[in-house]
């Protein structure tokens, strides 16, 4: 049983419609493929995050949307100063996780952006920034930060 989605009137509402419209056609022609998809999905929902993610669990653009202040972050220091440095709110929050993704900011090893992220970087590194989740704003020395 193949769905036959040519009405045009369905087709090109917006991408979000046709991507429904496409999950739709995809399940009818390919149940076991389908089957096995969904299967996949629930055993990944049910794995812990902790387990599962080394990845930050919000993105940066998701996080300032929904908070009024970087405070409540758990790494608000560094995500403030990739914030305030220009950087995307999305590749501030991976490097303020701790992870060293600056190939997301670019691909040249020159670029100025990329270069100041690296020494802003290095510097929360050489601080044993990732070591241990600071509990209290007072335990970080912002001296240290380069600005």
């Amino acid at each position: 049983m193949a769905l036959d989605y040519k009405n045009p009137n369905d087709w090109g509402r917006s991408p979000l419609t046709d991507s429904a419209l496409r999950k739709q056609q995809f399940k009818a022609e390919n149940p076991e493929e389908w089957a096995a998809m969904i299967e996949a999905d629930i055993e990944a929902l049910s794995t812990p995050l902790e387990e599962s993610e080394d990845y930050p669990p919000f993105t940066g653009t998701e996080f300032i949307a929904t908070h009024s202040t970087i405070d409540d972050h758990p790494y608000s220091a560094a995500f403030g100063q990739f914030l305030g440095n220009g950087i995307d709110p999305d590749i501030a929050n991976i490097l303020a996780f701790g992870e060293k993704r600056f190939d997301l900011i670019s691909e040249d090893f020159d670029d100025p952006i990329r270069q100041l992220a690296t020494r802003i970087y290095n510097r929360f590194e050489e601080m044993g920034y990732w070591d241990e989740l600071p509990q209290e704003s007072s335990d970080i020395n912002y001296d240290l930060i380069p600005y």
